[in-house]
């Protein structure tokens, strides 16, 4: 127990200890605040062109208030009076009673709000399309009530009503490039791992080093060990990626709360990414379980099929020869999981979820677009794990013969030779 403690720290400082993973840590700590603070972003260098277009909205005030439609219309466009003079917020008060399906079939107007109730206890409702100016409107509205100093203020129920047939299609898009991106960490996870799995066992048979080694420890632990300390790795990386995403969240609210001081209620830099997606994905604390049970068992089992391969290699020119199916199988499940929910292919993608060997990268995408359920993914993921077990257990005696040999005959021919070897010395120790 005590070797195989020292084999996995010694392969996991490997790992973590050099300056290419301080380096690249650096790289994608940036890159994923970057884009966490995106819609910040493109809305501070957008601020200035959505000041320039105007807004026609009706409001039907049936409430306490007589003067409620000429301070609306103040605070809307208090923050551009001293920069343009006219109004970018239009407000009209028709006479006529709210007809919904007129307004959305044949109204040119961009939106409606309906207040009704009490000015204490109001019921507003804002039909429109445009779900930013409503995020506007909504906000504008609860700073109005608040100015009135009203006894016992409670907040102001705003409901948004949409037409009955509404598609955002940019809603659709995003989340879908949202869930495809669920794929992209575990893809280059996967691909450090199993390029580090590999590096170090080819390392110790170049060296000769392999032959001291399994000297003092048995093939077995050698090879678990090496598993072990590359999903430690996984799992280190993993977790840091979150610290990241959770550094990233804290930069975009301080950053959206600065912006609205700055900006005013109608500035609009009120939603980071991750609050999007929350918002668009109610279900995300179970994709996200999801999502981090298919990287970890994924990862082991492209790991004990890496190492398998490793084992059989000579050198490094070798190892990517034996390497190139893993890689296709998982280019195949990448670009599967990346294009598959946005070409809508729902039986394919359905289908492909009970491969294990494509399913840890294509599983949590289809869970999270609604492709599959949940009931669905928990047996694609038992399906995973019990390929899982199999393959250690056919693995683990051919590994045995190949880590100590050194033959260089062709691919398929080494394989077969290997397998062969491994299971008639499987049937000796037996019998």
């Amino acid at each position: 127990m005590d070797k195989f403690k020292y084999l996995v720290g010694y392969g996991l400082k490997k790992r973590v200890g050099r300056k290419a993973f301080v380096i690249s840590n650096i790289v994608i700590l940036i890159l994923l605040v970057l884009v966490i603070n995106l819609p910040n972003i493109i809305g501070l260098l957008d601020s200035s062109s959505e000041t320039e277009e105007k807004y026609n909205i009706d409001i039907y005030n049936d409430t306490d208030e007589a003067n409620l439609k000429d301070d609306f219309s103040k605070m809307l466009n208090l923050s551009f009076e001293e920069d343009i003079h006219e109004e970018i917020y239009i407000l009209n008060e028709p006479t006529e009673e709210f007809d919904m399906e007129h307004f959305f079939k044949e109204s040119s107007q961009d939106a409606a709000i309906i207040i009704k109730g009490t000015i204490k206890e109001p019921l507003i409702e804002i039909y429109t399309e445009d779900t930013i100016l409503f995020a506007n409107l909504s906000r504008a509205l609860e700073v109005l009530l608040i100015n009135y100093q009203i006894e016992d203020y409670k907040t102001p129920k705003i409901s948004l009503v949409l037409p009955p047939d509404y598609e955002n299609p940019e809603e659709s898009m995003v989340l879908s490039s949202m869930m495809s991106m669920l794929v992209l960490p575990m893809f280059m996870l996967v691909i450090m791992a199993t390029q580090f799995v590999g590096v170090d066992i080819i390392e110790e048979k170049s060296t000769k080093a392999i032959e001291t080694i399994i000297s003092s420890v048995p093939a077995n632990t050698h090879f678990f060990s090496k598993i072990i300390s590359s999903i430690l790795f996984v799992i280190i990386q993993g977790g840091l990626i979150l610290v990241y995403g959770v550094i990233g969240y804290f930069i975009s609210k301080a950053f959206s709360s600065s912006q609205e001081v700055v900006a005013g209620v109608t500035g609009g830099f009120d939603q980071d990414l991750l609050s999007y997606i929350a918002q668009i994905l109610p279900n995300w604390p179970v994709v996200l379980v999801v999502t981090l049970m298919f990287m970890i068992f994924g990862t082991l089992l492209y790991l004990v099929i890496a190492a398998l391969f490793a084992s059989m290699a000579v050198t490094q020119e070798d190892y990517q020869q034996f390497q190139t199916p893993l890689m296709l199988i998982l280019l195949a499940s990448f670009y599967a999981a990346l294009f598959g929910p946005m070409a809508g292919a729902t039986t394919l993608i359905k289908v492909l979820s009970f491969i294990p060997f494509i399913s840890p990268m294509l599983t949590p995408v289809a869970y999270a677009a609604g492709m599959i359920n949940l009931v669905e993914a928990l047996i694609s993921l038992v399906v995973v794990i019990v390929t899982l077990l199999i393959l250690t257990y056919i693995f683990t005696p051919v590994y045995k013969v190949s880590i100590l040999s050194y033959d260089q005959t062709k691919f398929f021919k080494r394989i077969k030779n290997y397998f062969i070897k491994g299971f008639q010395g499987n049937k000796n120790k037996k019998k």
